[in-house]
């Protein structure tokens, strides 16, 4: 027995449109795919192994980070080492005028000292990106405050007119004699400069470290509060604070040899710290030189878990857009069909 039964004219319409919003959705999949370079989708491409793509992914932002924070260290090497070339010149230009100098007239050039002392504390107190770079790990307080220093001046001065009972420049100090101002300097000037003195400066004892590497860290800076510091500054105020010129010969070749004593052993300890920070440079650069390659490595090894074949990709590109195509076309057509045109 024969039997009819009909078809929808909406049927025949969307017929060809049921599988759109799929093709729709893979093209864009492959563009994405064309565009990137990796899976549009991860987790589904890879499946259980996403865990692994996650953990090569974390390392190299790890290693990102660790370049950033070596620059910034970089940095902060470069401007301390630029601030100890500075200070270290300051004293040997003052250095090398006193030792060309006979005694008696030493004591008139070493008042030439009376500029360094501001611009000794001017260059501890260098900053860069808004830290102190002789901070110590205490990097954002500026570690010698002009209040600290004048404080440190006017103690010594009281000093000076307690054990000589006269004020530094009187006429009287011409009857000082050497051993005593070799008692003044040695018990009230240099104890005041001495570690747990000199280390009232607001900066922390010690240098901060930094992780340069996944496996290293080096001291990175300088801490104000080091001897080579105290030894600039204590010369500095000696030459200038002390009146000099009014002493005998004899008082003042005790001083100024004391001085040219002070300034060779601050000029030698800026020395050292420059080769420092420069082994730390050395460091930071081959560490940078090392993360570059792991990154390169673990970049590959991303790539062979996420990379996707662009000839592969393009061609379904290419299909998904003809399949589109087709639909469209074949929409088209469907809906110029009616009975009207049969009758």
């Amino acid at each position: 027995m024969m039997t009819t039964s009909y078809i929808s004219s909406i049927n025949l319409w969307n017929a060809p449109r049921t599988g759109l919003a799929r093709l729709q959705t893979d093209l864009a999949r492959a563009n994405t795919e064309i565009a990137t370079g990796r899976y549009a989708d991860i987790g589904l491409a890879l499946g259980t192994k996403v865990g692994t793509s996650l953990g090569l992914r974390q390392q190299g932002a790890e290693i990102d980070a660790l370049k950033d924070g070596n620059g910034v260290t970089a940095l902060r090497l470069k401007t301390s080492q630029s601030a100890l070339a500075q200070m270290q010149s300051a004293a040997d230009t003052l250095l090398q005028s006193l030792v060309g100098q006979p005694e008696g007239q030493r004591a008139a050039v070493a008042v030439s000292a009376g500029n360094q002392l501001p611009t000794l504390t001017a260059a501890l107190n260098t900053a860069v990106a808004g830290q102190y770079v002789f901070g110590g790990i205490n990097s954002g307080t500026a570690p010698v405050a002009d209040t600290a220093i004048a404080t440190l001046r006017s103690g010594i001065a009281a000093d000076f007119t307690t054990f000589f009972g006269f004020a530094p420049g009187s006429p009287a100090a011409a009857n000082a004699s050497a051993a005593q101002m070799q008692t003044f300097l040695d018990t009230y000037v240099a104890p005041r400069f001495a570690d747990a003195a000199w280390a009232g400066v607001s900066a922390a004892s010690g240098a901060v470290t930094s992780r340069i590497s996944l496996s290293e860290t080096v001291a990175t800076g300088a801490s104000a509060d080091a001897q080579p510091f105290a030894r600039l500054a204590m010369a500095y105020i000696v030459s200038t604070d002390l009146g000099l010129s009014s002493f005998s010969t004899a008082a003042q070749t005790v001083a100024t040899s004391r001085v040219i004593g002070l300034l060779g052993e601050g000029s030698g300890g800026l020395v050292s710290m420059q080769a420092d920070l420069g082994r730390s440079q050395a460091l930071i650069t081959a560490a940078n030189t090392r993360l570059d390659a792991q990154k390169t490595l673990l970049s590959s090894a991303v790539g062979d878990l996420e990379a996707v074949d662009p000839a592969e990709a393009k061609t379904r590109v290419d299909t998904l857009t003809t399949q589109i195509q087709m639909s469209y076309a074949l929409t088209s057509q469907l809906r110029q069909l009616s009975l009207v045109n049969f009758l």
